[in-house]
């Protein structure tokens, strides 16, 4: 038993660099405010263990954000059809159900057209956010870990 939390003291330790807090608050929040639902979850910890960052922290800032996520799902497919010039998807319900009375595999195909646009005005609009957001949380990470070696010394 005690191997065992000597293990999973080590995984949520891992990660907790200054450079590597803020990848992981930048991923974690930017990976929360993805347009495709579901698709977090089982992401974060892949990223997470790829490049050993705190996966306790992506995950719990994506689902502190999910709310945002929400509202942000039509500003990023609205902007991923304006990126690729394709007409608006109808987002009333009456209209999804129409769609899918007169053709349902057309109507899925809509769908996966929409998703895809989302996600696209997601990641235009993501990259420069999560750079900037990135280099900010760096200066603050590392001034709190300067500070917190700082008090310790003294």
């Amino acid at each position: 038993m005690k191997a065992f939390f000597k293990k999973l003291k080590g995984f949520l330790k891992q990660g907790t660099s200054p450079k590597a807090l803020a990848l992981s608050t930048t991923l974690g929040i930017l990976m929360g405010l993805f347009p495709v639902l579901g698709i977090t979850t089982w992401t974060i910890p892949i990223i997470a263990s790829v490049f050993r960052l705190n996966v306790a922290l992506m995950l719990s800032l994506s689902y502190l954000v999910w709310p945002i996520q929400i509202l942000l799902i039509i500003p990023f497919l609205r902007f991923g059809e304006w990126f690729w010039e394709v007409p608006a998807f109808p987002i009333s319900l009456e209209q999804i159900q129409i769609a899918f009375e007169a053709s349902f595999f057309g109507a899925i195909s809509d769908l996966w057209n929409a998703n895809v646009c989302a996600a696209w005005g997601w990641l235009v609009a993501g990259i420069p956010i999560g750079v900037l957001l990135y280099f900010l949380l760096v200066r603050i990470f590392d001034y709190l870990e300067f500070w917190r070696i700082k008090r310790h010394q003294t």
